[in-house]
Parts: structure tokens; sequence; C-alpha cells
């Protein structure tokens, strides 16, 4: 039982600091690209085993820093897609239980972004890209 849970918080911190990583080479392409016309990736959302979204972060939320920084560590998923208007996208999931670990995005276009991991449900961390 230790193992698995020395193995899920290596996990919440990897993930936290890939993160952390893209979030500055984000900023300096963003920088770089702000005088050229850039294109925005498509992104496949593959179909998600717990729910079926109504609203994919792939129409572009709108996201903004108001919204951000409303959500809360402790809060629930539906919380919080209650506070984006939207379901997010899910990057991971891996454990179960009190122990899962499951990372969502809210792509918002333009380099914008939000990006949630919970813990046993619960956000535990959250980044966000080029807010306003």
């Amino acid at each position: 039982m230790r193992n698995k849970n020395t193995l899920n918080i290596v996990v919440v911190l990897l993930v936290l600091v890939v993160m952390g990583c893209s979030c500055n080479k984000l900023q300096e392409l963003t920088n770089k690209s702000s005088s050229t016309p850039s294109s925005s990736p498509s992104t496949s959302s593959s179909p998600s085993s717990t729910s079926s979204p109504s609203k994919s972060s792939d129409e572009k939320a709108a996201l903004t820093l108001d919204k951000y920084n409303q959500i809360k560590n402790g809060m629930s998923y539906k919380e919080v897609v209650d506070i984006i208007g939207s379901e997010g996208t899910e990057i991971s999931s891996s454990g179960e239980g009190k122990y899962k670990v499951e990372s969502y995005k809210w792509d918002g276009g333009d380099f914008k972004w939000i990006f949630v991991t919970l813990m046993g449900g619960k956000v535990t961390a959250k980044t966000q890209s080029n807010l306003k």
C-alpha cells in the first residue's frame, strides 16, 4: 500500500513538473509568434469511459482568469465543470478510489488553457496559460 501511495505522489509531481516546463515553453512560443499568424493545433478527444461530455473542451470554451481563480483545491470535477461551463478533456487517469489521479484540460484556443489535476475526486493542482 505504501508503494502505491509513493507511486501516485511521484506521478502527480511529475505531471506538475511537466506542466511547469510546458507553460514556460508555451509562453516563449507565444512571445516569439505574436507577430506571425499561427494555427492552433487540432486536438482529438478520445471517448471517456466515465462520462460523455455534452460540451467538449474542443469547442474552445470561453476561459477567463476569473473562472480559473474560482477553482479551489478540494473541489469536485463537477464543481469545476460548473465554473468553466463545459466538460474537460481527460488527459490522464491512474489508480483507483481515493488514490485515483485524473488530469483534465480545457482548451480556449490561442494558447489559452486550464489544466486541473484531481486525486480521489478532489482538485489538488491547477495551472493555466494566457488567460485574461
